[in-house]
């Protein structure tokens, strides 16, 4: 089994332009849980939704893409959001959104899985629950909506017009997809995987050393609270709870799954999940890592070469497994 690590070479006008990137972000306020009115923020990603969907499914339908919208059977129906492209799909893509697992939609990451259904993959985007200290929902709500969401689509593949699966996930959603790729190994549903996609995931609820150490510069999060923000995903755990298996999938047994691409940013406190997970995921499978120098977590969101160059990288190791 192997790990290959890439290491992405910018051009010099590329790394100014990710430098820009970064000092305006610099300037923004950083994400914490502790510091949010959560559900105001659900509420404020509800009318974003909306707002978006308004916009992107037209622009979707121009150039051939349609949305289909359809929830899962069972005591908690699931939405999952169904971009078809035009023709036979290649393969279909399960995708989990981002969000830090109290923020984002289906809907939102049009955007962001639009490249894939204009290559000819049909994307299955789920909308799981996000955390909600005043309802209770916690960490295990959402991890039941993605496996509840897998087994619908790895039963229904013929319906969605492919035989070949991958999952994708961006930060909580590599998280997310992670623990569903291994709950689908394990119910021996895994076969029509034929790889995994995670960008800049999150493996460890108990917080790697780079996210121990983060400080007040660190971009895009508040760094000095990251280990409390993960910590309260699932409150009745200790320490050595969120490392269980079940929670996070670095400690998981990985054998008998599928390739992997990893996608993370050095700059990113985040970054030694995914060299770890990558680490890990390769010794009892194949894996390949892409290091992105100077880019924060999130930077598929805020475009520029390096999310440019990202979206390239995954189509191509896509087209590979197929």
């Amino acid at each position: 089994m192997t790990l290959r690590t890439h290491l992405v070479e910018f051009a010099p006008p590329q790394q100014a332009a990710v430098r820009r990137i970064n000092a305006v972000l610099a300037r923004a306020p950083r994400l914490r849980t502790d510091g949010w009115r959560i559900d105001a923020g659900q509420r404020l990603s509800l009318w974003l939704d909306a707002a978006a969907g308004r916009v992107t499914v037209p622009r979707l339908r121009k150039r051939g893409v349609t949305v289909e919208i359809i929830q899962t059977d069972g005591d908690h129906p699931v939405p999952l959001r169904i971009l078809h492209p035009t023709g036979t799909p290649r393969a279909v893509i399960l995708d989990i959104h981002g969000g830090g697992w109290v923020l984002g939609s289906a809907g939102l990451n049009d955007r962001l899985n639009a490249h894939l259904a204009h290559h000819g993959f049909c994307v299955v985007s789920v909308d799981y629950r996000l955390l909600s200290e005043r309802r209770q929902i916690y960490i295990d709500a959402a991890i039941a909506d993605c496996l509840a969401a897998a087994y619908w689509t790895v039963t229904n593949v013929d319906r969605l017009g492919a035989s070949t699966l991958f999952l994708t996930g961006e930060s909580a959603g590599g998280h997310l997809a992670a623990l569903t790729a291994v709950a689908l190994r394990d119910q021996g549903l895994i076969d029509l995987v034929k790889g995994c996609v995670f960008t800049y995931g999150v493996f460890d609820l108990s917080g790697t050393e780079s996210v121990r150490s983060a400080g007040p510069e660190t971009l895009l999060f508040n760094g000095p609270t990251m280990r409390a923000d993960l910590a309260r995903l699932a409150p009745d755990r200790d320490e050595a709870g969120l490392r269980r298996p079940d929670v996070s999938p670095l400690y998981a047994d990985l054998t008998g799954l599928p390739p992997a691409l990893f996608i993370a940013g050095e700059d990113d406190p985040l970054f030694e999940d995914s060299l770890l997970m990558a680490t890990r995921w390769g010794e009892a499978s194949q894996a390949d890592l892409i290091r992105v120098p100077e880019t924060p977590h999130g930077f598929l969101h805020f475009g520029g070469p390096a999310a440019r160059g990202a979206r390239r990288a995954i189509r191509a190791w896509l087209d590979a497994k197929l």
